[in-house]
């Protein structure tokens, strides 16, 4: 019976590895258009023009949200979370300082030539107010 079992659990683990896709490589230096949530993920600096720093991200795979990253926003005035994504060159993320509304959007173009490790645009506070900012992935 014991044998039985094992030959089942073995046999199932076997058709579920068989069944599943390994991801793609991902490009040694993507091009803006390329990058997609495995080059968002890790740590990034932020620099918002005007404002205290450092602005340290630290983005992860979201948990529910498949292609997407959640993490946190660590700031000299407190921190956030932030859940996001790239795509096709264009960053989109929703921050939270209460978990609950959104109280910061960062808009952003992935820097052409970058290797998908620099990212532009503007930070939008929850009453539009507007601050350039610059992203930088950090060295793993």
């Amino acid at each position: 019976m014991m044998k039985n079992t094992i030959l089942i659990a073995a046999t199932a683990l076997l058709v579920s590895a068989c069944g599943t896709n390994p991801p793609k490589p991902r490009p040694a230096c993507p091009s803006a258009q390329q990058m997609e949530q495995p080059e968002l993920l890790g740590t990034w600096r932020a620099e918002l023009r005007g404002q205290p720093g450092p602005v340290t991200l630290q983005l992860g795979k979201h948990p529910e949200w498949n292609g997407t990253v959640k993490g946190q926003i660590q700031r000299p005035s407190g921190n956030a979370i932030v859940v996001g994504d790239v795509n096709q060159g264009k960053l989109t993320m929703e921050e939270s300082s209460d978990g609950k509304k959104v109280s910061g959007t960062w808009l952003g173009d992935v820097v052409a030539g970058s290797c998908a490790k620099e990212i532009q645009g503007d930070w939008l506070d929850d009453k539009d107010n507007s601050i350039p900012f610059v992203m930088r992935k950090q060295p793993q």
